[in-house]
């Protein structure tokens, strides 16, 4: 959010330091007294070093009704830290996950295992799951895109990343580059790119 009305006023929450490039979380106060928070600016490296699980992964199935928060099942394609090709996972909390597509996800471990509400059909048992973090902007859709390039628009799959709040080294430029103003800032990464350099992060955490 770049602009924000006159009548907001914003206090900074500002926790932990964990290195120097995660900004602090802005709280936005209306004058009903609801909070709306910012999301936190974060480097690609502190963004991977924050999640107890990186993958690539299909989403194969979802519910919003069974649980008290939008829960989704996914199998691994590829792990990047916390889990391996194959496994499992479960996750939550955002809403707009779509079926069948693959995601770059960033997670944390939630300690407590989440139950169905009381008399409700379908979704999965008792699980326990992950949680995408810095208000959803830890998924990242992938998709094939005709937007890569430079004055010739070349296609190829990519990786959405919102550039406005996850921040891209130089060796991973997004597109369109141009100048263009995207919604929301959200660019696309070349997806191999993309998986290269988790791939590397993921290396040097071993």
């Amino acid at each position: 959010m770049k602009y924000l009305p006159r009548f907001l006023i914003i206090a900074l929450i500002v926790g932990p330091k964990i290195g120097t490039t995660q900004s602090p979380q802005a709280t936005i106060r209306t004058p009903e007294g609801n909070q709306l928070s910012e999301p936190g600016l974060y480097q690609l490296t502190d963004l991977f070093s924050h999640a107890d699980k990186v993958a690539l992964v299909k989403v194969v199935s979802g519910t919003t009704e069974t649980y008290d928060i939008a829960i989704y099942k996914a199998q691994v394609v590829e792990g990047f830290k916390g889990v391996v090709a194959g496994e499992i996972v479960y996750f939550g909390p955002y809403i707009a996950t779509e079926i069948g597509t693959e995601y770059v996800l960033f997670l944390r471990d939630n300690p407590k295992a989440i139950e169905p509400r009381a008399k409700a059909d379908g979704g999965y048992g008792t699980v326990h799951y992950s949680e995408v973090f810095n208000q959803g902007y830890s998924s990242m859709r992938t998709s094939y895109e005709c937007v890569f390039g430079g004055p010739s628009v070349e296609c190829d799959y990519g990786v959405r990343v919102c550039t406005d709040y996850i921040k891209l080294p130089k060796s991973l430029p997004a597109f369109p580059n141009s100048g263009d103003d995207p919604p929301f800032g959200c660019r696309w990464v070349r997806r191999n790119s993309f998986i290269s350099a988790l791939d590397e992060l993921g290396e040097k955490k071993k």
